[in-house]
């Protein structure tokens, strides 16, 4: 399983993240989606990973993401940015997973930018 992060991308991670400290996770949010077939994906700034995860490859190094949520990713998949939607997009060939990814810190609020 791999993840490319564009260059687009990796610009506004950098600068929602600001001075927040901690390692890429593709975190499965289902909370308040009912049940765990029905949530979305975001990215979420990390400082250890748990028994529960698992690294996937990027041309970053390591992400991080819950074994049991693996299932629902493409083995090649792309987090791009569009810049007039301020969104974060997580695709690959065949699907969209999330049009607006978030940006959360550990405990899995928002981070935002004032650009």
């Amino acid at each position: 399983m791999h993840i490319t992060f564009t260059e687009a991308a990796l610009g506004r991670i950098d600068q929602l993240r600001g001075d927040t400290e901690g390692q890429l996770h593709l975190y499965y949010d289902t909370e308040g989606c009912g049940c765990g077939n029905s949530g979305i994906f975001s990215i979420r700034l990390v400082t250890a990973a748990t028994d529960e995860d698992m690294t996937i490859d990027s041309n970053v190094g390591p992400v991080l993401v819950k074994r049991w949520s693996s299932h629902f990713l493409d083995q090649e998949m792309t987090l791009d940015y569009n810049p007039e939607k301020k969104s974060l997009i997580l695709k690959s060939d065949g699907q969209y997973f999330n049009t607006n990814v978030l940006v959360t810190d550990q405990t899995g609020c928002q981070l935002t930018a004032n650009r």
